[in-house]
């Protein structure tokens, strides 16, 4: 079968017009990987998109400890590796292959191309929160499977203080079942943490309406404990 009409079996290019489903597969290369080889690494500019024509391959994130987070086994038929294209640009997680594998490369820029060209602004625009929204998926699984609560914590205080000054603290009018909706966990042991992180002069001011955070605190226990700053 060539390349056209295998890029056809994808659903979301079967009802593309021929001549842009032919920008596609001009610059379409078929690849066979082996065993562990590896196709992409989380973190890496989106280069290609690719197609699993045989075998599987294993998309997975990894912890900063190590431990592995499989996110879902692709097999033929499948695409990978666009999760994040109308949005950040990078892969969101890695791919291996589990087995030989033929895979079908496409360029991201052609492929993105095409689809602003057939959809219009309209489409780039809804495919754009379709990104954000598997990000922010992702992101929730990783923080779910790799971070401590006070960790996700941490995190969530930080991204909703995000546009604020270092100088004052921040007042956010959120309860602690608020925050433990937020970071999937129960009311109980966000308040034992928002204990601790009062202790350690993160949340300076507690009421019934909400919380104060001094953020330059937050962002110094970031980096001490943690040796990095959630952006």
């Amino acid at each position: 079968m060539d390349i056209i009409a295998q890029l056809r079996t994808l659903d979301c290019l079967s009802l593309l017009e021929e001549k842009s489903l032919l920008r596609i597969a001009e610059v379409a290369r078929k690849r066979t990987l082996f065993r562990e080889d590896v196709l992409f690494e989380e973190g890496e500019d989106v280069g290609y998109l690719c197609m699993i024509c045989t075998g599987s391959i294993k998309l997975f994130k990894v912890s900063p400890e190590g431990r592995e987070l499989i996110i879902r086994i692709a097999k033929a038929g499948d695409l990978c590796g666009c999760e994040s294209l109308f949005r950040e640009d990078r892969y969101l997680m890695s791919a291996v292959a589990l087995e030989e594998s033929e895979i079908i490369l496409m360029p991201a820029e052609r492929f993105k191309e095409v689809f602003i060209s057939e959809s219009g602004p309209a489409g780039l625009r809804l495919l754009e929160s379709l990104s954000t929204c598997i990000q922010q998926l992702v992101g929730l699984i990783d923080n779910l499977a790799f971070k401590d609560v006070e960790l996700r914590i941490l995190d969530k205080l930080y991204e909703l203080t995000g546009h604020s000054s270092l100088s004052d603290p921040v007042t956010l009018r959120l309860t602690h079942q608020d925050i433990a909706s937020m970071v999937g966990t129960v009311r109980e042991v966000v308040s034992r943490t928002m204990s601790k992180l009062k202790r350690k002069g993160v949340v300076v001011e507690t009421t019934v309406r909400g919380f104060r955070v001094d953020r330059a605190r937050l962002e110094e226990l970031l980096q001490q404990r943690y040796s990095y700053i959630k952006v």
